[in-house]
C-alpha cells in the first residue's frame, strides 16, 4: 500500500504490497478539467477477469481483461475499491497517469509543475 505523487505517476509505478484483498484507492485531481488514470497488467497479465472494481465516486471507468481506464472528474477526489479474487503480485500491476508537466516563463529552473492526479492505494 503506497502513495504516489503526480510526478511519479507520469511513469509506470508498482505498489509496495501485493493485492490480496479489497483495497480502497483515492485519486485527487487538481485540474479544472478531467484527468486520467490506468491500472494495467504487466506483460498483458489478465487482471480484471479475477478482480472487480466497485463503489466508484467522482469517476467513470472502462475495463477489459488487462486494463482499467479511469476518467477523474475535474477538481475532485475520486475513490473506488479494487478487489482481487486471489492474490495478484505487485509486480504484475502497473499504475500510471498521463499527468501534464507544465512549464512557465516564470520558472527559472525549468523544472515545471505537474498537474493531474496523485494516488493513495490504501485510502
Amino acid at each position: 500500500m503506497a502513495t504516489f505523487t503526480r510526478l511519479q505517476l507520469r511513469t509506470y509505478q508498482t505498489d509496495s504490497a501485493d493485492f490480496s484483498g479489497a483495497r480502497n484507492f483515492s485519486l485527487e485531481n487538481n485540474l479544472n478539467t478531467t484527468a486520467y488514470f490506468v491500472i494495467e497488467g504487466v506483460n498483458s497479465k489478465d487482471i480484471f477477469n479475477s478482480a472487480s472494481i466497485t463503489s466508484l465516486v467522482n469517476c467513470s471507468m472502462v475495463t477489459e481483461s488487462t486494463h482499467a481506464g479511469f476518467i477523474i472528474d475535474s477538481g475532485s477526489t475520486a475513490t473506488f475499491t479494487f478487489t482481487p479474487s486471489s492474490t495478484i503480485a505487485k509486480e504484475d500491476v502497473y499504475l500510471v497517469a498521463p499527468n501534464p508537466l507544465v512549464y512557465s516563463p516564470e520558472d527559472i529552473t525549468s523544472s515545471g509543475s505537474v498537474s493531474g492526479v496523485n494516488l493513495d492505494t490504501n485510502a
